[in-house]
């Protein structure tokens, strides 16, 4: 059976963001898009992301999320993990040669700019996706604990509501969003109940 985007996206009833990791050679050479980890997030507003590493003690699946959540303006506690399956090409640590492995903390410096800039790609285009169901400029809009405000007008969106609509839009380039200065961290550098500990 073959999907169109569109016709997986009504389907799933989910927006998903795919988004390009650091290639190693293997992926450099390819004629294809190999999008190298995935973040849906569903009409409930459940965030899940695709992480290419293990946890093996180290952290991973708590620091990978908070990432996520970062830019994404969700709290931790809504970002959930699945395992990536096994391919190097699409995976690949590029710390470490671009071998799918998990390995002291080449796993968060992997992931530093990737996922970050996954986490704004979605939060722009649920912004984006607000914006124009209220007929209001995007600049004027933010994102906040998991929805979308205008302040202006005292409207608010959960983003659950939003994914509808985000994904029939254009999503943004990595290239085009802007990340969150250090300073304005919410999340990233502050102790965080860890996931694997259960």
């Amino acid at each position: 059976m073959k999907l169109s985007r569109r016709q997986l996206l009504k389907a799933t009833g989910a927006l998903i963001v795919a988004f390009p990791r650091r290639s190693n050679a293997r992926a450099r050479s390819s004629e294809s898009f190999a999008p190298g980890g995935y973040l849906r997030i569903d009409m409930n507003g459940k965030v899940t992301i695709v992480v290419g590493y293990v946890e093996m003690g180290q952290g991973t699946y708590t620091s990978i999320p908070m990432l996520i959540a970062e830019e994404l303006e969700v709290p931790l506690a809504s970002v959930g993990v699945e395992h990536a399956p096994a391919d190097a090409q699409r995976f690949g640590n590029p710390f470490l040669g671009g071998i799918q492995v998990t390995g002291n903390s080449n796993s968060i410096r992997g992931s530093w700019e990737p996922m970050r800039r996954a986490g704004a790609v979605a939060r722009t285009a649920l912004i984006r996706a607000a914006a124009r169901r209220w007929n209001v400029d995007a600049s004027t809009c933010e994102a906040e604990n998991g929805a979308v405000y205008h302040r202006a007008s005292g409207r608010r969106a959960a983003y659950g509501s939003l994914v509808g609509d985000a994904a029939r839009l254009p999503l943004p380039s990595p290239a085009e969003v802007t990340l969150k200065r250090h300073e304005d961290f919410k999340l990233i550098g502050t102790p965080a109940k860890r996931l694997d500990l259960a």
